[in-house]
């Protein structure tokens, strides 16, 4: 069974991917089983969640606010969302809110979400395209990982999110914010992408051998956190 599922990042005008990365996967009960939750995987930086539709709702906008929003950001805070019915309830943010914190809501106006909110100017684009190279990776090289499971979904997005946190990608994530407009002064950054980064090195180019002592096997990525050439096993299966 293929799951479907949605991904919602949480990056601020700094630059900073926040963690964790709330999922909400599609469940046809809309809750994982008990057989499935002692068996899910789990990380640090992934929190989730299921429904019947994959879509977030009110209860998962309540959960996000309360376990992933909050708990990460400041006292005072502006909050730029699209505009999906769900996120409009005030009702359900008043309530979300802690005591002695403020948020303000910046709606992005319907049909103009390509161009207002920044993941959609730039981020979702290159996360695709990471997860992307991955499934193309094990496809190839036919693999054996099972990568349409719950539980290797789940792991890919959380690698996805690990390697997109660091440091040297928040220049990328500016670029979201600065494009529409969100800054006084449109700064021009000089990046590479994640792609370019992990994928396309000169560890690449050159084929190095995995960074792990006694492995055998050649590059699949180089660490955007450490730099080490990994091969696919060492990346994804350990």
């Amino acid at each position: 069974m293929t799951h479907s599922y949605t991904i919602m990042p949480t990056i601020d005008a700094t630059g900073k991917l926040l963690s964790p990365l709330f999922i909400v996967m599609q469940e046809i009960s809309g809750d994982f089983g008990p057989l499935v939750k002692k068996d899910l995987f789990t990380a640090p930086n992934i929190y989730v969640t299921a429904s019947r539709s994959r879509k977030m709702m009110k209860d998962h906008l309540k959960t996000w606010l309360e376990e992933v929003y909050f708990p990460h950001v400041g006292d005072r805070t502006v909050l730029v969302i699209d505009s999906w019915s769900t996120y409009k309830n005030q009702v359900l943010l008043n309530n979300a809110t802690p005591k002695g914190r403020e948020v303000q809501v910046v709606t992005v106006p319907a049909k103009t979400t390509s161009l207002c909110q920044p993941l959609d100017v730039y981020g979702f684009r290159m996360w695709k395209d990471f997860a992307r190279k991955i499934w193309d990776w094990v496809l190839q090289d036919d693999v054996k990982c099972e990568m349409h499971l719950r539980n290797s979904v789940l792991k890919l997005q959380s690698l996805v999110h690990n390697q997109f946190s660091s440091p040297r990608f928040r220049d990328m994530w500016k670029v979201g914010w600065s494009h529409p407009g969100y800054f006084e002064n449109d700064e021009h950054f000089e990046f590479k992408t994640p792609s370019q980064f992990c994928f396309d090195s000169e560890a690449a180019k050159q084929n190095e051998k995995c960074s792990s002592p006694t492995c055998p096997k050649f590059h699949f990525l180089k660490c955007a956190w450490c730099k080490c050439t990994l091969c696919f096993e060492h990346f994804f299966s350990l």
